[in-house]
């Protein structure tokens, strides 16, 4: 029985040190998706140019990437090891919609940004300052 015990304790001690590793890696590249996503933004010019739709895509892939290591996090430890909660992601005023309205204005005649990407790098500091307040 002793000996079942300590392989019992020794099993769930492994099990507690695999999640929390798990979870802090699951977090760091949160933190870094975030992070080039805000720093793919900073690069965007206040003007449309032949740049600019890839500057935006490789900010939606990081962000994409920040929430699906969040989703991630839940499947593995449940709902309160959420990473980023969805109201960054579900709101009618979340990182994703300013993305699309960044896309509109690309296909339309006005090609001043500076506003959308203001709103953008405000709402991707958002995360991040959630993040590190975690």
């Amino acid at each position: 029985f002793f000996i079942a015990t300590v392989v019992l304790a020794f099993t769930m001690g492994s099990n507690a040190a695999f999640r929390t590793n798990t979870n802090n890696k699951l977090l760091q590249r949160t933190r870094n998706a975030i992070s080039t996503a805000i720093s793919e933004a900073e690069k965007i010019d206040g003007s449309i140019t032949s740049y600019t739709s890839a500057q935006l895509s490789r900010v939606r892939q990081s962000v994409y990437l920040a929430e699906q290591l969040s989703a991630i996090s839940v499947e593995l430890s449940g709902e309160g090891a959420r990473l980023i909660p969805l109201d960054f992601f579900a709101s009618n005023s979340d990182i994703y919609d300013t993305l699309d309205a960044f896309n509109q204005r690309m296909e339309g005649v006005t090609s001043n940004t500076n506003d959308l990407k203001r709103d953008l790098l405000i709402r991707l500091e958002n995360v991040q300052l959630y993040l590190s307040g975690k």
